[in-house]
């Protein structure tokens, strides 16, 4: 076993095979978008990235998309601007047409493939982080998320980073790149999804805190540093958007229309139980012109108004939320409502039940390593895109394009566990190769004890 982990931890065999797998899924993720994705429109939210996109290449800035059409400009803050940005760069670069936005995934594809591998090494050894790398590079909801035009498959890149960066800081000390490379990174995770700030109290500050071989002096000092990085990232945005808007929000309508149209009487029963309603995040829309920080607070107090009178449903309706997230449902209703947000459902159909068995075994997996590896501090940063996703999930709704930030972790678990048990096998495989050997020579000398 350590003769065969060298050979692949060799710097010219991990990088050809990386070279390998990161090719590999480049051509299957352009081929999703040519053959498999090609006829599927594109859902509300795909298309409201592409024409922000658009408007920030075009110098007209970040504003309402459908003012864009009708001559009076409108300034929003509607969703988080990192992945409306990475679009007007892609557009800038490769074009605007519908195919290419597509396509703009696969950068941050293949970046995932690299970091989960990079992470799968440091947390295991180069055969857990490669063949994890390859199972990212294949999973059909990873490349169906990446070519969604959708900003998840810039944020499971973003998550990954951090979860690298934050290691080497817990593992090798303090070191003041690498503190500020985990700041901005984890600024622009807020800026693509704002439930994203948990990473910074769930991994980027305890892996300051507890950085090893770190005098309690520079701990503090550099966790100063993490937190006022993060918010030179973040508070320009949220000074614009004060100035533009009237509020300090990272994002207005998106938070509060996954309130609305989660907590209402469809969500609370039936076959919507623990998802999401477009007709109830209409009901909770005031229709008298309001300004979109007005229409925020008013979606977010409808939400919060129904909870309250609801309570006694609210644990029903937030197992079938995680029930939901994690795959663990109706695989034909996941599908369905996936095929909203430009996927296609053959594809989303088959990829549930895949998630659910990665979910069970990356899970075991992660178990089985930790306790092998006598994980401490480890465990925050293995443990955290998870629980992200189940707070997530829980505060929301259940959707499986949400756990998309924990299945390089969970690729990582499943790595493992098959590692695991092919090494639990080769032992005996070498007894019998000895036996065989020994009977075949000339002068046997006596077998060693357990031959």
């Amino acid at each position: 076993m350590t003769t065969n982990v060298r050979g692949w931890g060799s710097p010219r065999r991990w990088a050809l095979s990386l070279t390998l797998i990161s090719t590999v899924a480049v051509a299957v993720r352009v081929g999703y978008v040519v053959w498999v994705l090609g006829p599927v429109q594109s859902g509300l939210d795909a298309i409201w990235y592409q024409l922000q996109g658009g408007s920030i290449l075009a110098g007209t800035g970040f504003v309402v998309p459908t003012s864009l059409f009708e001559g009076n400009l409108t300034s929003t803050a509607a969703f988080p601007p990192a992945y409306p940005a990475y679009q007007a760069v892609w557009q800038w670069a490769v074009g605007p047409g519908a195919m290419s936005v597509r396509v703009a995934g696969v950068v941050p594809g293949v970046i995932t493939v690299v970091l989960v591998a990079l992470l799968g090494r440091a947390l295991a050894d180069a055969r857990v982080g490669l063949l994890a790398a390859a199972a990212v590079a294949l999973s059909p909801t990873l490349i169906a998320a990446d070519s969604s035009t959708m900003s998840e498959n810039l944020t499971v890149p973003l998550v990954l980073a951090a979860l690298v960066l934050a290691h080497r800081v817990l593992t090798h000390g303090v070191g003041w790149p690498s503190v500020i490379a985990l700041g901005a990174v984890c600024g622009v995770a807020v800026l693509t999804r704002q439930d994203l700030a948990l990473m910074v109290v769930l991994v980027a500050l305890p892996a300051v805190l507890a950085s090893v071989g770190t005098g309690l002096r520079t701990r503090l000092l550099a966790t100063s540093l993490l937190v006022l990085v993060v918010a030179s990232v973040v508070g320009p945005w949220m000074w614009r958007n004060h100035r533009k808007v009237g509020t300090y929000a990272v994002s207005t309508i998106s938070p509060s229309s996954a309130l609305a149209g989660s907590n209402c009487d469809a969500t609370y029963g039936g076959p919507d139980l623990g998802s999401w309603s477009f007709p109830c995040v209409v009901d909770a829309t005031p229709t008298g012109g309001e300004a979109e920080v007005e229409v925020a607070d008013a979606q977010r107090a409808q939400a919060v108004e129904y909870v309250r009178r609801h309570l006694t449903d609210v644990p029903l309706v937030l197992g079938a939320r995680e029930a939901r997230v994690w795959g663990l449902w109706d695989p034909r209703d996941l599908a369905r409502r996936d095929a909203d947000e430009t996927r296609r459902y053959g594809w989303q159909l088959a990829s549930r039940p895949l998630d659910a068995v990665l979910a069970v075994a990356g899970v075991v997996g992660l178990a089985q390593l930790g306790r092998r590896r006598s994980w401490g501090w480890e465990w925050l940063i293995v443990s955290a895109p998870l629980v992200i996703v189940c707070v997530s999930a829980a505060a929301s709704y259940g959707n499986p394009r949400f756990n998309v930030t924990a299945l390089p972790v969970l690729s990582i678990g499943m790595a493992s566990l098959l590692m695991s048990m092919i090494d639990a096998r080769r032992p005996a495989a070498v007894d019998r190769e000895v036996l065989v050997v020994h009977r075949a020579g000339p002068d046997p000398a006596p077998l060693p004890p357990g031959l």
